[in-house]
Formats: C-alpha cells, sequence, structure tokens
C-alpha cells in the first residue's frame, strides 16, 4: 500500500472514538441510573417492610379492641415507622385486611410508596418508580389462666386498689370469643372464680366483675394457686383447630407461705391448709380450713397452741387441739417430718410452687408462665425462677421462656399506674406469643 492511501484512510477514521464515547457514556448514564434509582428503590422497600411488619403486629395485638380500632392502629403504626421524605413522590397509600383462615384470625397489611426517579427520569415514562411491600400476621388461640393474690396484705400496702383498676384492663386485651381464660384467686385457700371458658369478658359474669367482687384476707397459699392453673391450662383446647398458647399469668405481693397437707390429728386423716403470718419474721403458723380459709388453730412455733374463732382473733391458748399430737408435716422437699414453723412451712410453700411451674413448662404444648411482684415483699429471685426468666440462675432456654415484672413502688401514689403498666407489659409479650 502507498503511503499516500495510509494517510487518507486515517482522514476518514478521524471522529470515530467521538461517536464511540459518546455510546459509552450514553451506557455508563443507564448503569448509573439503574444503580441509583433502584438502589433507592431498595432502600424505599426496605423501610416500606418495616412500616408494613410494625403494623401487622399492632393490628393483630389490638384487634380484640375491635377491627376500626385495629385499622386504626395499624395505620398509625405504620406512619410512624415510615415519615415521607422529599424522595416521595406523595404519601404511600396503606391497606389494612382482617379476614380468617382455619378458624384463625388473620391481619394483612399491604403499602405502595411511589418515589421519584434521578436518572430514569430522563426517559419517558420512567419519573417515578412504585414499589410495594405486604406482610400478614394469624392469631393463634390463647389459653390463659390469671392467677390472683388477695391475701389480707392487698389491703394494706394499695395493693387491692391498683389490682382491681389494673387486672380488668389486661383481660380485656383478649379476644372474648376465640380465646380461653380463667380465673385462680388464693389467699389462705385457693378458688376457681372463673373456670377456662369462652366469654369471660360477658358483664355480671365475667373475670373483670369477679375481681371487683374479691375480698382481701388471710395468708398466701402460692402453691395451690399454680395447682389450680395446672389444671385449668389442661383443659384449655383450640375449639377451631390451629394453634394453641398455654399461659398463666401469677400475681403477688408476698412470699408464698402456706402449704396443704393431711395430718393425722389423733388417727384420723385431716387436711388442712398451713401457713400465714410472715410479718416481721413471725414464727407463727395458722391452721386453716382448705374450702374456706378459715383459722382454726394458731401454732406460736414453740410449744404454745391456741384456737380461732373464725373471725381471725386466736387468743385463746388450748391443751386440747389434737394436732398438738402431731410431730409436724412432711416435708414435699426430702420427705421428711418439719416441724410447724414458719421458716419449714415457707420453705415448703414456695419448693411446691416452682416444682408445679415447672411441671407445666414441660407439658406439650409448654406453659408460658409470667409472674408479676407487688411491692418490696417479693422474692426476685422466687418469681424469676417461677417465671423461667433469662435472669434467673435456673433459667432453661430450652423451655418456654416467661418474664418475671415488679411493680416496686407500693403502698404509694404511683401504685396503680405502675401495676397497670407492668401488665400492659405481659399483655404485649402475650400478644406477640401468639402472632404467627
Amino acid at each position: 500500500m502507498k503511503p499516500s492511501s495510509r494517510k487518507r484512510d486515517r482522514k476518514y477514521e478521524r471522529g470515530q472514538i467521538l461517536i464511540l464515547l459518546a455510546f459509552v457514556m450514553i451506557g455508563l448514564m443507564l448503569c448509573s441510573a439503574l444503580a441509583i434509582d433502584v438502589g433507592f428503590a431498595y432502600v424505599t422497600k426496605a423501610r416500606l417492610a418495616k412500616a408494613v411488619d410494625a403494623a401487622c403486629l399492632t393490628g393483630m395485638t389490638t384487634l380484640a379492641l375491635g377491627q376500626a380500632t385495629a385499622q386504626t392502629v395499624a395505620t398509625n403504626t405504620f406512619s410512624a415507622n415510615y415519615p415521607v421524605t422529599g424522595l416521595d413522590a406523595n404519601a404511600p397509600t396503606v391497606n389494612v385486611t382482617f379476614s380468617q383462615s382455619s378458624g384463625q384470625q388473620v391481619v394483612g397489611v399491604s403499602a405502595t410508596a411511589t418515589i421519584r426517579t434521578i436518572f430514569m427520569g430522563l426517559l419517558p415514562g420512567y419519573r417515578t418508580l412504585n414499589v410495594s411491600a405486604s406482610a400478614q400476621a394469624l392469631r393463634g388461640y390463647l389459653a390463659m389462666t390469671v392467677v390472683l393474690d388477695r391475701s389480707g396484705s392487698m389491703a394494706g400496702n394499695g395493693g387491692q386498689a391498683a389490682l382491681q383498676s389494673a387486672a380488668p384492663t389486661f383481660v380485656n386485651y383478649f379476644n372474648n370469643l376465640t380465646d380461653q381464660v380463667a380465673m385462680v384467686s388464693f389467699a389462705s385457700n385457693a378458688t376457681v372464680n372463673f373456670a377456662i371458658a369462652h366469654h369471660f369478658l360477658d358483664a355480671g359474669t365475667g373475670i373483670p366483675d369477679l375481681i371487683a367482687g374479691l375480698t382481701f384476707a388471710g395468708a398466701t397459699f402460692g402453691p395451690g394457686g399454680l395447682a389450680l392453673a395446672k389444671i385449668q391450662e389442661d383443659n384449655g383446647v383450640p375449639t377451631q383447630g390451629g394453634t394453641l398458647v398455654k399461659v398463666v399469668v401469677y400475681f403477688t405481693d408476698g412470699l408464698v407461705n402456706t402449704i396443704q397437707t393431711t395430718l393425722s390429728c389423733n388417727g384420723t386423716p385431716t387436711l388442712y391448709n398451713i401457713g400465714g403470718y410472715d410479718i416481721n419474721n413471725d414464727p407463727n403458723v395458722g391452721f386453716f380450713v382448705p374450702a374456706t380459709g378459715v383459722q382454726t388453730y394458731r401454732y406460736d412455733g414453740s410449744s404454745r397452741w391456741y384456737t380461732c374463732d373464725g373471725s381471725g382473733n386466736c387468743n385463746t391458748q388450748t391443751s386440747t387441739s389434737c394436732l398438738r399430737n402431731d410431730a409436724g408435716f412432711t416435708s414435699a422437699i426430702d420427705g421428711r417430718t418439719k416441724s410447724f414453723t414458719r421458716a419449714h412451712v415457707t420453705a415448703d410453700a414456695q419448693y411446691q410452687a416452682l416444682q408445679t411451674a415447672s411441671l407445666m413448662r414441660a407439658e406439650n404444648p409448654g406453659v408460658y408462665v409470667y409472674a408479676i411482684g407487688l411491692g418490696s415483699s417479693p422474692s426476685t429471685t422466687f418469681l424469676q425462677q417461677i417465671a423461667n426468666d433469662p435472669a434467673s440462675s435456673t433459667y432453661d432456654p430450652n423451655l418456654p421462656i416467661g418474664m418475671a415484672v415488679f411493680a416496686p413502688d407500693c403502698p404509694s401514689s404511683q401504685c396503680t399506674t405502675e401495676l397497670q403498666q407492668v401488665f400492659q407489659t405481659i399483655a404485649s409479650k402475650i400478644l406477640l406469643r401468639l402472632i404467627q
């Protein structure tokens, strides 16, 4: 090839690099558009999903208050978790739905956000992008027993008024038609006030009215309250299929200090509830009729026995009680005979209560136990063990995990408010366990 021909070819090749560069720049801009605008869409999707999940959970947890309330709460929760920014072309649209699946309640929340594009907006039809997210929550069935302390100390530390205000609000968080709830109360005896069933909120016969009518007097037969709760939980079954969650909520303002045992009484087996008198380390123990909680005898822990008149007055020393001939009671801890002292009875009462809570957790399905302590008397260690709280030294992560919560400022002007907050905390935990 002649040199002049190569020069002419280079002349015609001039400017081609500019055309190639233009195509490359267009490709780079499109890639940037894809990376940046799609990246914004991904971030928006994540924010949207978080807000939808939160709205779905709160909608389900408030469903017992009615669909209108649940919808409002869910929508407000979504807005709180998805603040509109300059990237949004307008506020997202939110849709809350309610339905049933295999008899279980279902709450669905979906939302769509429209965001502005930066680079893709240069192309027709891509000035905005729509991003959507949805969530669905199914609510399992609840079988719950509320175990309430009605001992005499509750009447003097503000606990009575606080409990009668907070506990009815607590049970109203649950569904009167699909959940099953029982109420057990205890003092010197333990009683099933409302056997586990639906319609636990019905006016006149439901649990809130029963709480309002409680009488507060006597000792603290906590093991009996938990034993009755176990029976109620064993009777709780899902009526329409679906998942069943079993829960016990145990409330007290003091130590468990009463046990139930059979004494020979001169060869005649007689059932008694023994305990009480835990103020200022009083060594006395009382002997109560299990069915009524009425005290018949008192023993001072040394050698003196007293008869009681049924109204709590035990001032007459007696030498006729057949119980004088009993060496003591058979301990559940080690099977040995223990003397009738407050220390022995209280130790056995705590042991029996913990054993019952452990048995409930070991069932299938296992029972979630929550404990509430009022004032300064309840043992933190004991209630944490009752609940299998992660803070307990005996915590077992392989068993249903509960929680021990405390309202320590009783008596005080804050007692009722504090206890309401504690019950609300427990209600939230239970409702979250019901949601799938």
